[in-house]
């Protein structure tokens, strides 16, 4: 939830003096089908409708684009102003009387100095761009020639070129920054006194986030060096590399004009850009670091499917491996395309062209067939403790899928590898779930298995976080098969569900109905993908709802459950009393019993 400056009960006060619906209408004009009200969206072009209003709910979404909000976050996007603005714009409607306004001197500061940083990193990508321009840019100008770069796309990506190590201070010093604000910005650097470009003699690639901003830069330098190649801008207010996802502002701009269904995850930059060049533009790059999961979140804003297209190395492989736990994670759906051994993305589109490239991320695997067949090409089929130990790999995967349905499609998959029995592989399954077997998968099978309770939750966070989405969803919007029960509350492991769940509890308490509109006073939804999908959560009426809250119930306890399971044992391990020994086994055995009877 952003800063607003406004008091929560005067906010309150002016949502329940204004209906959604009256206020939208002004803007678009919306027809009324079944209980919702649709248009064409005000945020991107199309030419069915997709954006619909919730009058009951008083939220609106778009099912194009993914926007969603409240009446003041409707009216803050679509006349681009601030979150206090449009409350004063909405009150002077409704005639409420603006309370005074005490802004926080600490965040106004902070304010002017992130656009103060802003500024100065906009200015010198600016500069750097106006230099290849002049003659001493030819190392740059060669190098673009070299990876086949026409104007457009340098153009597009804002691709510059540092002259040397002051020439970029001087001539923000011309514009009056000063050189402590250079610093901070990240665009300059100082040591024993000396001030110079901290990109100095380099290719420049401005990181634009995805609100079209620059916020930092990565940087190539063109001479034989024994350092790395690229250099990043340093951390700073505005650029963490770790949250950073490179192309983001093109991927904003697809999903607004044109629609978008799925995201490429690639490893470099110059891989996005050649990418972008051969005509595929919905591609991404982590800063030259691991992806992480705010990465993950900041992809599952646009999309909810994603393509890993990493490098043909043992390394990509490495970091396919490492990706996908992160992804699935974020809830999002992972597909991976196997690049030849030693080929980049770059490479193979320069190579075979655009169609090739875009065959290859159709035929792209789900991450659980993916990893299967990784399994396979790992271990000798022919050999039994070999094939033992495939089978117990693949079950560590499939143990981690949320329904019954999905595990059986990929449990025939396993039998058809492996010529075994389809009720010996559901009983191994059944044991490895209920904590008598070790579970991994991913990176982790390339070495000893780490049974540690933090590891076993990881593997089964993908199905958890499944569940726990639906079952907030469900309570959230009223599902008659929904109910308050403090084992739900109890096994909530995110302080956002736990704030969600207390705010529905809090109200039904006080005979009050929850609003969906109210969780965009408690958080930046946009920005939260765990509460994007809760709030946005599309209800499958094709599926028996009922069942399927009640099978999601039972995974989120027994998650829960199993951690506990694991810290006993841990706790087991780790003691020589035998009084305690005794009394932490009896705890075990109950827990295991609760599982069983799920």
């Amino acid at each position: 939830m952003e800063n607003r400056s406004l008091p929560i009960t005067w906010i309150n006060e002016l949502k329940s003096k204004l209906n959604i619906v009256d206020v939208v209408n002004k803007y678009v004009k919306l027809d009324r089908k079944g209980k919702q009200y649709w248009a064409c969206c005000p945020f991107h072009i199309e030419k069915t409708s997709s954006f619909t209003v919730n009058e009951v709910e008083q939220f609106y979404k778009c099912f194009g684009c993914g926007v969603s909000g409240d009446v003041i976050g409707f009216v803050k996007k679509i006349e681009s102003i601030d979150f206090v603005e449009a409350c004063k714009r909405l009150a002077d409607e409704v005639h409420l009387p603006l309370p005074e306004i005490h802004e926080d001197k600490n965040i106004a500061i902070l304010k002017k100095r992130k656009d103060t940083y802003l500024n100065i990193l906009r200015d010198a990508a600016r500069y750097y761009y106006n230099n290849l321009k002049l003659p001493e840019s030819k190392p740059g100008i060669e190098y673009i020639k070299l990876r086949n770069l026409d104007r457009a796309t340098v153009t597009d990506f804002g691709i510059g070129y540092s002259l040397g190590w002051h020439e970029v201070v001087n001539y923000l010093s011309q514009l009056g920054y000063s050189k402590e604000d250079m610093v901070g910005s990240g665009v300059v650097e100082v040591k024993n006194g000396s001030y110079y470009d901290a990109q100095a003699k380099r290719l420049v690639f401005p990181i634009i986030n995805s609100y079209n901003e620059v916020i930092g830069f990565s940087a190539r330098i063109l001479e034989k060096a024994d350092f790395a190649k690229y250099k990043n801008t340093a951390q700073t207010l505005l650029f963490d590399k770790s949250k950073t996802v490179y192309n983001i502002n093109t991927i904003k701009k697809l999903k607004n004009t044109e629609g978008l269904s799925e995201i490429i995850i690639v490893e470099g930059q110059m891989d996005v850009i050649s990418l972008y060049r051969s005509g595929v533009r919905n591609a991404v790059a982590c800063m030259g670091t691991a992806l992480t999961q705010y990465h993950a979140k900041e992809l599952k804003r646009f999309v909810d499917k994603v393509v890993v297209c990493f490098d043909g190395d043992s390394a990509g492989i490495k970091a396919t491996l490492r990706s996908l736990e992160i992804l699935t994670n974020a809830g999002l759906s992972v597909y991976v395309a196997s690049l030849p051994a030693g080929v980049d993305p770059d490479e193979f589109v320069l190579k075979y062209g655009k169609d090739a490239y875009l065959e290859l991320i159709r035929n792209a695997r789900y991450w659980v067939e993916y990893l299967l067949y990784y399994y396979k090409g790992k271990y000798n089929l022919a050999k039994p403790e070999e094939k033992s130990r495939f089978i117990a790999d693949s079950l560590a995967v499939i143990a981690t899928l949320a329904t019954e349905s999905e595990k059986d499609v990929y449990l025939e998959k396993l039998k058809e590898m492996t010529n075994i029995s389809i009720n010996v592989l559901r009983d191994d399954l059944k044991n490895l779930i209920n904590g008598k077997a070790p579970a991994t998968f991913g990176v982790a099978s390339d070495s000893k298995a780490d049974n540690s309770p933090e590891n076993v939750a990881l593997l089964r966070e993908n199905a958890y976080v499944k569940a726990v989405k639906f079952v907030m969803a469900a309570l959230l919007y009223k599902k008659t098969y929904a109910t308050l029960d403090v084992n739900i509350k109890d096994n909530l492991k995110n302080g956002d569900y736990i704030k969600i769940y207390e705010y529905i509890e809090s109200q039904t308490s006080m005979g009050n109905v929850p609003k969906v509109s109210s969780i965009f006073d408690m958080f930046d939804v946009d920005n939260n993908s765990d509460v994007y999908d809760i709030v946005n959560f599309e209800f499958d009426p094709r599926e028996d709802n009922d069942k399927y809250y009640r099978d999601c119930v039972a995974t989120l306890i027994s998650y829960g459950l199993l951690v506990k399971q694991n810290e006993i044992r841990t706790s087991l391990d780790n003691t020589s009393d035998m009084q305690l020994k005794m009394e932490l086994t009896k705890q075990l055995q109950e827990i295991i019993t609760k599982r069983k009877g799920l």
